[in-house]
Protein backbone atom coordinates (compact mmCIF):
# COMPACT_ATOMS: atom_id res chain seq x y z
CA UNK A 1 0.00 0.00 0.00
CA UNK A 2 2.67 2.46 0.97
CA UNK A 3 4.57 0.93 -2.01
CA UNK A 4 1.33 1.92 -4.24
CA UNK A 5 1.09 5.62 -2.85
CA UNK A 6 5.35 6.54 -2.67
CA UNK A 7 5.00 5.55 -7.20
CA UNK A 8 1.74 7.94 -7.22
CA UNK A 9 3.64 10.64 -5.79
CA UNK A 10 6.74 9.96 -8.11
CA UNK A 11 4.59 9.70 -10.53
CA UNK A 12 2.60 13.42 -9.80
CA UNK A 13 6.19 15.09 -8.88
CA UNK A 14 7.32 13.22 -12.29
CA UNK A 15 4.00 14.85 -14.32
CA UNK A 16 4.47 18.31 -13.18
CA UNK A 17 8.00 17.98 -13.94
CA UNK A 18 7.61 17.17 -17.30
CA UNK A 19 4.53 19.96 -17.54
CA UNK A 20 7.29 22.57 -16.03
CA UNK A 21 9.66 21.50 -19.15
CA UNK A 22 7.12 22.06 -21.37
CA UNK A 23 5.86 25.28 -20.38
CA UNK A 24 9.93 26.55 -20.24
CA UNK A 25 10.36 25.31 -23.44
CA UNK A 26 6.80 26.94 -24.43
CA UNK A 27 7.83 30.13 -23.57
CA UNK A 28 11.76 30.24 -23.43
CA UNK A 29 11.85 28.66 -27.38
CA UNK A 30 8.37 28.23 -29.03
CA UNK A 31 6.59 31.87 -27.86
CA UNK A 32 10.00 33.63 -26.85
CA UNK A 33 9.62 36.00 -29.65
CA UNK A 34 5.87 36.70 -29.11
CA UNK A 35 6.10 36.54 -25.30
CA UNK A 36 9.56 39.58 -25.97
CA UNK A 37 7.11 41.60 -27.94
CA UNK A 38 4.24 41.72 -25.20
CA UNK A 39 6.61 42.27 -22.36
CA UNK A 40 8.48 45.05 -24.27
CA UNK A 41 5.13 46.57 -25.01
CA UNK A 42 4.56 46.65 -21.54
CA UNK A 43 7.56 48.18 -20.35
CA UNK A 44 9.33 49.74 -23.56
CA UNK A 45 7.08 52.79 -25.51
CA UNK A 46 7.05 55.37 -27.95
CA UNK A 47 6.91 58.58 -26.62
CA UNK A 48 5.99 61.28 -28.62
CA UNK A 49 7.85 65.13 -28.36
CA UNK A 50 5.45 67.06 -28.93
CA UNK A 51 6.71 70.10 -31.82
CA UNK A 52 6.60 73.90 -31.21
CA UNK A 53 3.86 75.00 -33.09
CA UNK A 54 5.15 78.20 -34.85
CA UNK A 55 4.95 81.68 -33.32
CA UNK A 56 3.41 84.95 -35.13
CA UNK A 57 4.46 88.30 -35.77
CA UNK A 58 3.10 91.89 -37.25
CA UNK A 59 4.61 93.67 -40.08
CA UNK A 60 7.25 95.01 -37.66
CA UNK A 61 8.10 91.56 -35.84
CA UNK A 62 5.99 92.42 -32.51
CA UNK A 63 5.30 89.24 -31.18
CA UNK A 64 1.74 88.46 -31.11
CA UNK A 65 1.58 84.48 -30.52
CA UNK A 66 3.46 81.83 -28.65
CA UNK A 67 3.65 78.93 -26.75
CA UNK A 68 4.25 77.81 -23.42
CA UNK A 69 5.95 74.99 -22.80
CA UNK A 70 3.28 73.44 -20.08
CA UNK A 71 3.44 70.21 -18.55
CA UNK A 72 0.29 68.74 -17.02
CA UNK A 73 0.26 65.69 -14.39
CA UNK A 74 -1.37 62.39 -14.00
CA UNK A 75 -1.51 59.59 -11.48
CA UNK A 76 -1.97 56.57 -11.73
CA UNK A 77 -4.33 55.28 -8.88
CA UNK A 78 -3.77 51.45 -9.68
CA UNK A 79 0.32 51.29 -8.74
CA UNK A 80 0.34 54.22 -5.85
CA UNK A 81 -0.04 53.55 -2.43
CA UNK A 82 -1.76 55.47 0.79
CA UNK A 83 1.72 56.53 1.87
CA UNK A 84 2.79 57.97 -1.78
CA UNK A 85 -0.50 59.61 -2.07
CA UNK A 86 0.30 61.40 1.37
CA UNK A 87 3.78 62.24 -0.03
CA UNK A 88 2.68 63.38 -3.55
CA UNK A 89 0.17 65.44 -2.19
CA UNK A 90 2.21 67.19 0.09
CA UNK A 91 4.54 68.12 -2.20
CA UNK A 92 2.50 69.44 -4.76
CA UNK A 93 0.54 71.36 -2.64
CA UNK A 94 3.95 73.27 -1.75
CA UNK A 95 4.44 73.88 -5.23
CA UNK A 96 1.06 74.91 -6.16
CA UNK A 97 -0.41 76.74 -3.15
CA UNK A 98 -3.29 74.18 -3.27
CA UNK A 99 -4.37 72.32 -0.19
CA UNK A 100 -3.14 68.81 0.53
CA UNK A 101 -6.56 67.98 0.82
CA UNK A 102 -7.43 69.27 -2.40
CA UNK A 103 -5.01 66.39 -3.66
CA UNK A 104 -5.68 63.71 -1.36
CA UNK A 105 -9.82 63.96 -2.53
CA UNK A 106 -8.73 63.93 -6.06
CA UNK A 107 -6.51 60.58 -5.50
CA UNK A 108 -9.46 58.91 -3.33
CA UNK A 109 -11.20 59.03 -6.10
CA UNK A 110 -12.12 55.53 -8.20
CA UNK A 111 -10.79 54.70 -11.85
CA UNK A 112 -7.04 54.18 -13.51
CA UNK A 113 -5.23 57.59 -14.54
CA UNK A 114 -6.61 60.82 -12.88
CA UNK A 115 -5.09 64.22 -13.50
CA UNK A 116 -3.48 66.08 -10.54
CA UNK A 117 -2.65 69.31 -12.48
CA UNK A 118 -3.48 70.80 -15.87
CA UNK A 119 -0.71 72.83 -17.69
CA UNK A 120 1.48 73.27 -15.35
CA UNK A 121 4.25 75.66 -16.27
CA UNK A 122 7.54 74.99 -16.96
CA UNK A 123 8.84 76.88 -13.82
CA UNK A 124 6.62 74.63 -11.18
CA UNK A 125 7.05 71.39 -13.01
CA UNK A 126 11.34 71.09 -13.11
CA UNK A 127 9.75 71.09 -8.86
CA UNK A 128 7.36 68.30 -9.65
CA UNK A 129 9.07 66.56 -12.52
CA UNK A 130 11.91 65.53 -9.55
CA UNK A 131 9.45 64.11 -7.60
CA UNK A 132 9.79 59.65 -8.50
CA UNK A 133 6.88 57.93 -6.86
CA UNK A 134 4.89 54.56 -8.52
CA UNK A 135 2.14 55.66 -10.52
CA UNK A 136 3.29 59.51 -10.74
CA UNK A 137 3.90 60.61 -14.67
CA UNK A 138 3.42 63.83 -16.62
CA UNK A 139 3.03 64.54 -20.67
CA UNK A 140 4.37 67.90 -22.51
CA UNK A 141 1.27 70.01 -22.57
CA UNK A 142 2.01 73.35 -24.68
CA UNK A 143 -0.25 76.39 -24.32
CA UNK A 144 -0.92 78.90 -27.04
CA UNK A 145 -0.89 82.26 -25.83
CA UNK A 146 -2.34 84.86 -27.44
CA UNK A 147 -0.43 88.21 -26.15
CA UNK A 148 -2.67 91.03 -26.35
CA UNK A 149 -5.87 88.97 -25.71
CA UNK A 150 -8.58 90.53 -27.94
CA UNK A 151 -6.28 91.95 -30.15
CA UNK A 152 -6.75 91.09 -33.88
CA UNK A 153 -8.64 87.98 -32.48
CA UNK A 154 -10.67 87.61 -35.32
CA UNK A 155 -7.53 87.48 -37.59
CA UNK A 156 -5.59 85.64 -35.04
CA UNK A 157 -8.01 82.94 -34.42
CA UNK A 158 -7.59 80.34 -31.99
CA UNK A 159 -6.60 76.60 -30.88
CA UNK A 160 -8.15 73.37 -29.90
CA UNK A 161 -7.13 71.65 -26.64
CA UNK A 162 -5.15 69.35 -28.97
CA UNK A 163 -3.66 72.00 -30.33
CA UNK A 164 -4.65 72.15 -33.57
CA UNK A 165 -5.97 75.57 -35.59
CA UNK A 166 -9.49 75.86 -34.88
CA UNK A 167 -10.26 79.54 -36.84
CA UNK A 168 -8.51 82.47 -38.17
CA UNK A 169 -4.33 82.38 -39.15
CA UNK A 170 -4.22 79.59 -36.76
CA UNK A 171 -6.69 77.37 -38.94
CA UNK A 172 -5.95 78.51 -42.47
CA UNK A 173 -1.65 77.95 -41.93
CA UNK A 174 -2.88 75.21 -39.68
CA UNK A 175 -0.58 72.57 -41.50
CA UNK A 176 2.75 75.27 -41.95
CA UNK A 177 2.28 76.24 -38.13
CA UNK A 178 2.24 72.60 -36.64
CA UNK A 179 5.51 71.26 -37.27
CA UNK A 180 5.98 67.76 -37.08
CA UNK A 181 6.07 65.57 -33.64
CA UNK A 182 9.18 63.68 -32.44
CA UNK A 183 9.97 60.69 -30.67
CA UNK A 184 11.68 58.72 -28.06
CA UNK A 185 11.86 55.31 -26.38
CA UNK A 186 11.31 55.00 -22.98
CA UNK A 187 11.69 52.23 -21.10
CA UNK A 188 9.85 51.71 -17.36
CA UNK A 189 10.04 49.20 -14.86
CA UNK A 190 6.64 47.28 -13.50
CA UNK A 191 5.55 50.28 -11.50
CA UNK A 192 5.90 52.78 -14.21
CA UNK A 193 8.69 54.30 -13.22
CA UNK A 194 11.12 55.19 -15.70
CA UNK A 195 14.72 53.03 -16.30
CA UNK A 196 15.94 54.31 -19.08
CA UNK A 197 15.28 56.24 -22.01
CA UNK A 198 16.88 55.42 -25.90
CA UNK A 199 18.53 58.68 -26.88
CA UNK A 200 20.39 57.03 -29.84
CA UNK A 201 17.26 56.38 -31.45
CA UNK A 202 15.22 59.74 -30.60
CA UNK A 203 13.88 61.46 -33.50
CA UNK A 204 13.69 65.46 -32.97
CA UNK A 205 10.63 67.36 -33.58
CA UNK A 206 10.98 69.78 -36.29
CA UNK A 207 9.31 73.27 -34.72
CA UNK A 208 6.24 74.76 -37.34
CA UNK A 209 7.21 77.77 -38.78
CA UNK A 210 6.50 81.36 -38.02
CA UNK A 211 4.54 83.68 -40.20
CA UNK A 212 4.86 87.70 -40.31
CA UNK A 213 1.72 88.96 -41.21
CA UNK A 214 0.79 92.34 -42.93
CA UNK A 215 -1.06 93.68 -40.25
CA UNK A 216 0.28 96.66 -37.82
CA UNK A 217 -0.01 96.05 -34.17
CA UNK A 218 -0.34 100.10 -33.69
CA UNK A 219 -3.09 100.59 -36.48
CA UNK A 220 -4.87 97.48 -35.54
CA UNK A 221 -4.82 98.81 -31.29
CA UNK A 222 -6.24 101.99 -32.74
CA UNK A 223 -9.30 100.62 -35.28
CA UNK A 224 -10.42 99.16 -32.12
CA UNK A 225 -10.27 101.45 -30.08
CA UNK A 226 -12.64 103.48 -32.92
CA UNK A 227 -15.20 101.27 -33.27
CA UNK A 228 -15.59 100.72 -29.95
CA UNK A 229 -15.73 104.42 -29.42
CA UNK A 230 -18.28 104.52 -32.48
CA UNK A 231 -20.54 101.91 -30.70
CA UNK A 232 -20.26 103.70 -27.30
CA UNK A 233 -21.32 106.54 -29.03
CA UNK A 234 -23.68 105.81 -31.46
CA UNK A 235 -24.96 102.23 -30.31
CA UNK A 236 -25.41 99.56 -32.85
CA UNK A 237 -25.20 95.68 -32.20
CA UNK A 238 -21.83 95.89 -33.93
CA UNK A 239 -18.70 97.40 -35.94
CA UNK A 240 -16.41 96.13 -38.73
CA UNK A 241 -13.23 98.18 -39.59
CA UNK A 242 -10.56 97.26 -42.33
CA UNK A 243 -7.49 99.22 -42.95
CA UNK A 244 -5.97 98.03 -46.73
CA UNK A 245 -3.10 99.36 -48.28
CA UNK A 246 -4.28 100.59 -51.92
CA UNK A 247 -1.23 100.10 -53.96
CA UNK A 248 -0.57 96.12 -52.56
CA UNK A 249 -3.78 94.64 -50.98
CA UNK A 250 -2.35 94.64 -47.90
CA UNK A 251 -4.50 94.17 -44.77
CA UNK A 252 -3.30 96.51 -42.20
CA UNK A 253 -6.07 95.84 -39.79
CA UNK A 254 -9.02 94.01 -39.68
CA UNK A 255 -11.30 94.03 -36.73
CA UNK A 256 -14.96 93.11 -35.47
CA UNK A 257 -16.73 94.62 -31.98
CA UNK A 258 -17.85 92.71 -30.52
CA UNK A 259 -14.53 90.45 -30.17
CA UNK A 260 -13.42 87.94 -27.97
CA UNK A 261 -10.01 86.39 -25.98
CA UNK A 262 -8.46 83.83 -27.76
CA UNK A 263 -7.03 82.43 -24.84
CA UNK A 264 -10.50 82.08 -23.47
CA UNK A 265 -12.38 81.38 -26.24
CA UNK A 266 -14.80 79.03 -24.58
CA UNK A 267 -16.52 81.60 -22.59
CA UNK A 268 -17.69 83.73 -25.91
CA UNK A 269 -20.47 82.96 -28.13
CA UNK A 270 -20.08 81.76 -31.68
CA UNK A 271 -21.45 85.14 -33.52
CA UNK A 272 -18.30 86.84 -31.20
CA UNK A 273 -16.12 84.29 -32.55
CA UNK A 274 -16.78 84.71 -36.28
CA UNK A 275 -14.90 86.93 -38.32
CA UNK A 276 -18.30 88.94 -40.11
CA UNK A 277 -15.39 91.17 -42.20
CA UNK A 278 -15.44 87.80 -44.72
CA UNK A 279 -18.44 85.74 -43.60
CA UNK A 280 -21.04 88.14 -43.23
CA UNK A 281 -22.99 90.09 -46.64
CA UNK A 282 -24.74 92.96 -46.57
CA UNK A 283 -26.20 95.47 -49.15
CA UNK A 284 -24.10 98.16 -49.40
CA UNK A 285 -26.59 101.26 -49.80
CA UNK A 286 -24.81 104.56 -50.79
CA UNK A 287 -20.88 103.09 -50.86
CA UNK A 288 -21.76 101.21 -54.02
CA UNK A 289 -23.01 104.30 -56.17
CA UNK A 290 -19.05 105.21 -57.09
CA UNK A 291 -18.52 101.35 -58.43
CA UNK A 292 -21.68 102.33 -60.69
CA UNK A 293 -20.29 105.65 -61.87
CA UNK A 294 -16.95 104.13 -62.31
CA UNK A 295 -18.11 101.70 -65.00
CA UNK A 296 -20.15 104.88 -66.14
CA UNK A 297 -17.21 107.11 -66.77
CA UNK A 298 -14.86 104.25 -68.25
CA UNK A 299 -16.95 103.72 -70.84
CA UNK A 300 -16.87 107.64 -71.61
CA UNK A 301 -20.97 107.48 -71.32
CA UNK A 302 -21.28 110.30 -69.18
CA UNK A 303 -18.49 113.81 -67.71
CA UNK A 304 -18.57 114.95 -65.14
CA UNK A 305 -20.30 118.28 -65.26
CA UNK A 306 -23.58 117.01 -67.13
CA UNK A 307 -26.63 117.53 -65.51
CA UNK A 308 -29.18 115.35 -63.71
CA UNK A 309 -32.92 116.25 -62.72
CA UNK A 310 -33.34 114.65 -59.39
CA UNK A 311 -37.21 115.30 -59.32
CA UNK A 312 -37.11 117.69 -56.12
CA UNK A 313 -36.90 113.79 -53.85
CA UNK A 314 -39.67 111.62 -55.27
CA UNK A 315 -39.37 109.92 -58.69
CA UNK A 316 -41.05 107.06 -59.88
CA UNK A 317 -39.52 104.37 -61.73
CA UNK A 318 -41.18 101.75 -63.69
CA UNK A 319 -43.98 101.50 -60.96
CA UNK A 320 -41.30 101.96 -58.60
CA UNK A 321 -41.11 104.92 -55.68
CA UNK A 322 -37.44 105.82 -55.34
CA UNK A 323 -36.82 108.72 -53.42
CA UNK A 324 -33.57 110.91 -51.83
CA UNK A 325 -33.62 112.00 -48.27
CA UNK A 326 -33.15 115.81 -49.17
CA UNK A 327 -34.84 116.61 -52.41
CA UNK A 328 -32.41 118.31 -55.16
CA UNK A 329 -33.46 119.77 -58.55
CA UNK A 330 -31.07 119.61 -61.28
CA UNK A 331 -27.25 118.36 -60.05
CA UNK A 332 -24.25 118.00 -61.98
CA UNK A 333 -22.80 114.14 -62.23
CA UNK A 334 -20.20 114.50 -59.53
CA UNK A 335 -22.82 116.25 -57.20
CA UNK A 336 -25.13 113.11 -57.53
CA UNK A 337 -22.24 111.52 -55.75
CA UNK A 338 -21.97 114.33 -53.28
CA UNK A 339 -25.45 114.63 -52.03
CA UNK A 340 -26.04 111.00 -52.63
CA UNK A 341 -29.25 110.73 -54.90
CA UNK A 342 -30.37 107.67 -55.55
CA UNK A 343 -32.85 109.17 -58.16
CA UNK A 344 -29.43 110.88 -59.87
CA UNK A 345 -28.04 107.34 -60.39
CA UNK A 346 -31.08 105.70 -61.22
CA UNK A 347 -31.18 107.87 -64.28
CA UNK A 348 -27.85 107.47 -64.80
CA UNK A 349 -27.65 103.93 -64.73
CA UNK A 350 -30.01 103.52 -67.72
CA UNK A 351 -27.28 104.98 -70.09
CA UNK A 352 -25.12 101.28 -69.54
CA UNK A 353 -26.46 98.34 -70.72
CA UNK A 354 -26.73 95.37 -68.38
CA UNK A 355 -24.02 93.10 -69.39
CA UNK A 356 -21.62 95.84 -69.61
CA UNK A 357 -22.27 96.45 -65.90
CA UNK A 358 -22.42 93.64 -64.50
CA UNK A 359 -19.02 92.86 -66.36
CA UNK A 360 -17.61 95.87 -64.74
CA UNK A 361 -18.95 94.33 -61.30
CA UNK A 362 -17.33 91.07 -62.04
CA UNK A 363 -14.08 92.65 -62.70
CA UNK A 364 -14.20 94.61 -59.41
CA UNK A 365 -14.78 91.43 -58.07
CA UNK A 366 -18.67 91.30 -56.34
CA UNK A 367 -19.97 87.73 -56.35
CA UNK A 368 -16.59 86.34 -55.84
CA UNK A 369 -14.53 85.37 -52.83
CA UNK A 370 -11.30 87.87 -52.94
CA UNK A 371 -9.52 84.54 -51.49
CA UNK A 372 -7.95 85.97 -48.85
CA UNK A 373 -5.91 84.04 -46.43
CA UNK A 374 -8.48 83.61 -43.64
CA UNK A 375 -10.94 80.77 -43.74
CA UNK A 376 -14.79 81.13 -43.56
CA UNK A 377 -14.68 83.34 -46.77
CA UNK A 378 -18.34 84.24 -48.50
CA UNK A 379 -18.55 85.42 -51.91
CA UNK A 380 -21.83 87.58 -51.77
CA UNK A 381 -24.53 87.49 -54.41
CA UNK A 382 -24.64 89.33 -57.82
CA UNK A 383 -27.03 87.89 -60.05
CA UNK A 384 -26.48 87.34 -63.67
CA UNK A 385 -27.60 89.98 -66.06
CA UNK A 386 -30.00 88.02 -67.90
CA UNK A 387 -31.65 87.18 -64.21
CA UNK A 388 -32.19 91.01 -63.68
CA UNK A 389 -35.91 92.48 -63.71
CA UNK A 390 -36.15 95.93 -65.06
CA UNK A 391 -35.39 97.26 -62.25
CA UNK A 392 -32.31 95.56 -61.36
CA UNK A 393 -29.84 97.85 -62.47
CA UNK A 394 -31.44 101.14 -61.06
CA UNK A 395 -31.69 99.36 -57.49
CA UNK A 396 -27.61 97.96 -57.95
CA UNK A 397 -26.77 101.83 -58.97
CA UNK A 398 -27.12 102.86 -55.51
CA UNK A 399 -26.37 99.49 -53.65
CA UNK A 400 -29.16 97.60 -53.40
CA UNK A 401 -30.08 93.78 -55.20
CA UNK A 402 -26.61 92.51 -54.68
CA UNK A 403 -24.90 91.91 -51.20
CA UNK A 404 -21.15 91.99 -50.60
CA UNK A 405 -18.59 91.66 -47.28
CA UNK A 406 -16.63 94.38 -45.89
CA UNK A 407 -13.65 92.66 -48.00
CA UNK A 408 -14.73 92.79 -51.27
CA UNK A 409 -15.91 96.10 -50.77
CA UNK A 410 -12.30 97.87 -49.45
CA UNK A 411 -10.44 95.69 -52.06
CA UNK A 412 -12.79 96.89 -55.09
CA UNK A 413 -12.27 100.47 -53.56
CA UNK A 414 -8.86 100.29 -53.79
CA UNK A 415 -9.16 99.57 -57.20
CA UNK A 416 -11.46 102.18 -57.54
CA UNK A 417 -8.56 104.95 -56.36
CA UNK A 418 -5.26 103.30 -56.83
CA UNK A 419 -5.47 103.55 -60.70
CA UNK A 420 -7.76 100.75 -61.22
CA UNK A 421 -5.50 97.86 -60.41
CA UNK A 422 -7.39 95.16 -58.29
CA UNK A 423 -5.53 93.26 -55.88
CA UNK A 424 -5.32 90.13 -54.28
CA UNK A 425 -5.70 91.30 -50.35
CA UNK A 426 -3.04 89.93 -48.34
CA UNK A 427 -3.04 88.98 -44.69
CA UNK A 428 0.71 87.55 -44.33
CA UNK A 429 4.26 88.48 -45.62
CA UNK A 430 6.63 85.97 -45.03
CA UNK A 431 6.17 81.94 -43.61
CA UNK A 432 9.54 81.10 -42.26
CA UNK A 433 11.64 78.73 -40.21
CA UNK A 434 14.49 80.71 -39.56
CA UNK A 435 15.53 84.36 -39.97
CA UNK A 436 17.33 83.05 -43.47
CA UNK A 437 15.29 80.43 -44.38
CA UNK A 438 11.87 81.87 -45.62
CA UNK A 439 9.74 79.06 -47.17
CA UNK A 440 7.53 82.06 -48.36
CA UNK A 441 7.77 85.84 -49.10
CA UNK A 442 4.05 87.30 -50.59
CA UNK A 443 4.37 89.79 -52.92
CA UNK A 444 1.50 92.11 -54.37
CA UNK A 445 -0.58 89.88 -56.80
CA UNK A 446 -2.16 91.84 -59.41
CA UNK A 447 -5.66 90.42 -60.64
CA UNK A 448 -6.66 92.44 -63.50
CA UNK A 449 -7.20 96.04 -63.93
CA UNK A 450 -10.54 97.00 -63.95
CA UNK A 451 -11.24 100.71 -65.14
CA UNK A 452 -8.00 103.03 -66.54
CA UNK A 453 -5.77 105.38 -64.60
CA UNK A 454 -7.71 108.06 -65.99
CA UNK A 455 -11.17 107.08 -64.32
CA UNK A 456 -9.81 106.28 -61.05
CA UNK A 457 -8.25 109.58 -61.39
CA UNK A 458 -11.34 111.36 -61.89
CA UNK A 459 -13.31 108.96 -59.13
CA UNK A 460 -10.79 110.33 -56.68
CA UNK A 461 -11.52 113.56 -56.99
CA UNK A 462 -15.38 113.26 -56.98
CA UNK A 463 -14.45 111.40 -53.70
CA UNK A 464 -12.32 114.34 -52.52
CA UNK A 465 -15.66 116.68 -53.39
CA UNK A 466 -18.05 114.05 -51.20
CA UNK A 467 -15.81 114.83 -47.83
CA UNK A 468 -15.40 118.62 -48.33
CA UNK A 469 -18.77 119.69 -49.87
CA UNK A 470 -20.93 116.48 -49.28
CA UNK A 471 -22.25 113.80 -47.16
CA UNK A 472 -19.03 112.92 -45.69
CA UNK A 473 -18.08 116.09 -44.24
CA UNK A 474 -17.44 114.25 -40.84
CA UNK A 475 -14.23 112.65 -42.37
CA UNK A 476 -12.60 115.71 -43.21
CA UNK A 477 -8.94 116.37 -41.42
CA UNK A 478 -6.87 119.79 -41.75
CA UNK A 479 -3.73 118.66 -42.32
CA UNK A 480 -4.60 115.15 -45.09
CA UNK A 481 -6.59 115.37 -47.80
CA UNK A 482 -9.50 112.73 -47.79
CA UNK A 483 -11.58 111.08 -50.01
CA UNK A 484 -14.31 108.50 -48.93
CA UNK A 485 -18.16 107.90 -49.58
CA UNK A 486 -20.89 107.37 -46.67
CA UNK A 487 -23.80 104.41 -46.83
CA UNK A 488 -26.82 104.08 -45.59
CA UNK A 489 -29.00 100.35 -46.31
CA UNK A 490 -32.05 99.73 -44.97
CA UNK A 491 -31.87 95.58 -43.46
CA UNK A 492 -33.28 93.12 -45.02
CA UNK A 493 -35.41 91.12 -42.03
CA UNK A 494 -37.65 88.59 -42.83
CA UNK A 495 -38.03 89.15 -46.36
CA UNK A 496 -38.94 92.88 -45.71
CA UNK A 497 -36.88 96.40 -45.23
CA UNK A 498 -37.35 97.13 -42.05
CA UNK A 499 -38.06 100.90 -41.10
CA UNK A 500 -35.93 101.23 -38.12
CA UNK A 501 -32.68 98.90 -38.43
CA UNK A 502 -29.80 100.54 -40.80
CA UNK A 503 -26.48 99.20 -41.68
CA UNK A 504 -24.51 102.67 -41.98
CA UNK A 505 -21.29 102.61 -43.58
CA UNK A 506 -18.36 104.78 -45.01
CA UNK A 507 -15.07 103.74 -47.05
CA UNK A 508 -12.12 106.59 -46.94
CA UNK A 509 -8.72 106.80 -48.33
CA UNK A 510 -6.06 109.26 -47.79
CA UNK A 511 -4.01 111.59 -49.04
Amino acid sequence: MNNRRALIIVLLVFAVFVSLIFKLTDIQIIKSEELGYYADKQHVKMEVIKADRGMIYDRNNVLLVYNHNDVSFFVDLRMTSKKEKELIADKFSKVTGKSKSFYLSLMNKTGKNICLEKKVSAEKSLLLKELNYSGLFWIEDPTRVYQYSNLASHILGYVSPENTGVSGIDKFFNEYLSGVDGSRTIERDAIGKVISIDEENNIPPASGYNLVLTIDKSYQTILEEELRDGLEEFGGTSAIGIVMDPNNGEVLALANINDFNPNEYWKYSDDDRRDKAITDTYEPGSTFKPITLAALLDQNLITENENIFCENGKYKFKGVNISDTHPNGSLKVKEVIEKSSNIGMTKLSQKIDSESLYKYLRGFGFGNVTSIQLPGEVKGSLKKANDWSPITKAFISFGYEISVTPIQMITAYCALINGGILFQPQIVKKIYQSKTDYLVENKPETIRRVISEKTSGKIRSILKGVVENGTGKNASLEQVEVGGKTGTSQKLIDGNYSKSQYNASFVGFFP
